[in-house]
């Protein structure tokens, strides 16, 4: 199963900073930003975990902007999904993924890429 194209970025304090690509062939890389302990890295999807995401995908619903409350700290992140046609781009603050289980499990299959 072909994916599509998938960007999960996220930036919070202290320079923190996760970006996850992945290719529709499901190519991937995932960068955490701090290069002197953890290099990207760079690997692809067997087909049971390109299924699986692109069964998430399938299941996102409309696209939304969550941003966070006046004074929360905490992460934004933005997840797009291109697949090639169009392009869909949530952005949200961490704390609010409970409000929208569709993107929290995708983020979370996104997150436990190896």
């Amino acid at each position: 199963m072909r994916v599509p194209s998938i960007h999960y970025q996220v930036v919070g304090q202290d320079d923190y900073m996760l970006s996850i690509h992945v290719e529709p062939d499901g190519q991937f890389v995932v960068d955490s930003g701090d290069y002197t302990s953890h290099k990207p890295r760079r690997g692809c999807l067997d087909a049971r975990a390109r299924t699986a995401i692109g069964r998430l995908v399938d299941q996102l619903g409309p696209v939304t902007d969550q941003n966070a409350p006046d004074g929360a700290r905490g992460f934004v992140a933005e997840l797009t999904i291109d697949n090639g046609t169009s392009e869909r781009r949530y952005r949200f603050w961490e704390g609010a993924l409970g409000a929208r289980p569709d993107i929290e499990a995708l983020v979370r299959a996104l997150e436990l890429i190896d």
